[in-house]
């Protein structure tokens, strides 16, 4: 038989969700307004999937058609619907031609507050091979250092594929870091630093003070607001489980 044009294949995916906690889509674009203004670009067409099992009750239909014409106007790329929702929730989603996501298979997603005050998150992508524990520290080893000598500049990117990335300098406001490896900064961090970009989640992210727009490991990502604890302090960032944890450089 001769070979086709396509072929399908399960793979892996970082998905955004965003959880609704509200039908009060006036807040809505609110918090979204003020989240985005903090990173534009680090959003910008990011897949998103949007969780509804805070906001389904007996007493209200969901305005799914509203809430995806929402999601779109902030030039998010709209996936489908999850959360733990009845049967007849699932297909009345289906029924109005919108994607049902079930999350009972295991997907790992990256956690969107719709609020803006809550800033967990959770790292997610659907796995059909279980890796080993040595596999990760075989995978770093690997990599060799990008070397950066001087400030990377407002609108700057810099990309190690393959590496570790080492700014000696600072990151200016507006520009931005990423590595497939860990990322150290042997100056001020004001810039968005992007470690792991490709799945490692042992990355860690190094900086002599921490004033970042956006830091994001293996697809988990904080807003500055969430780096108080170590704000203008030598800092690194890494993952604990699903989680990003920032410590005190000693």
């Amino acid at each position: 038989m001769a070979d086709t044009s396509i072929e399908f294949k399960g793979s892996s995916f970082t998905l955004s969700v965003l959880y609704l906690k509200t039908l009060q889509l006036a807040d809505v674009h609110a918090d979204l307004t003020a989240k985005i203004a903090q990173a534009p670009d680090f959003f910008y067409l990011v897949p998103v999937v949007v969780n509804i099992e805070k906001i389904v009750t007996a007493e209200c239909s969901i305005p799914y058609q509203q809430i995806k014409t929402l999601i779109e106007e902030f030039n998010f790329t709209f996936v489908g619907f999850t959360g733990a929702v009845s049967k007849a929730e699932r297909l009345s989603i289906r029924e109005q031609g919108f994607s049902y996501i079930n999350t009972a298979s295991a997907n790992k997603t990256t956690a969107v507050s719709s609020s803006g005050a809550n800033n967990q998150t959770q790292q997610a992508t659907t796995k059909t091979v279980e890796q080993s524990s040595a596999e990760p520290a075989k995978t770093q080893a690997l990599y060799s250092d990008k070397v950066h000598r001087g400030q990377v500049r407002s609108g700057q990117q810099i990309y190690a594929q393959g590496q570790n990335l080492v700014i000696i300098g600072s990151v200016s406001a507006g520009s931005e870091i990423i590595a497939d490896g860990n990322i150290h900064v042997y100056g001020t961090l004001r810039g968005r630093a992007i470690a792991g970009a490709k799945g490692h989640h042992q990355a860690q992210i190094y900086c002599q003070s921490l004033e970042a727009e956006l830091v994001s490991i293996n697809g988990n990502y904080w807003l500055s607001e969430s780096m108080e604890q170590n704000w203008g302090e030598p800092a690194y960032i890494h993952l604990q489980d699903t989680e990003l944890v920032s410590s005190k450089l000693n």
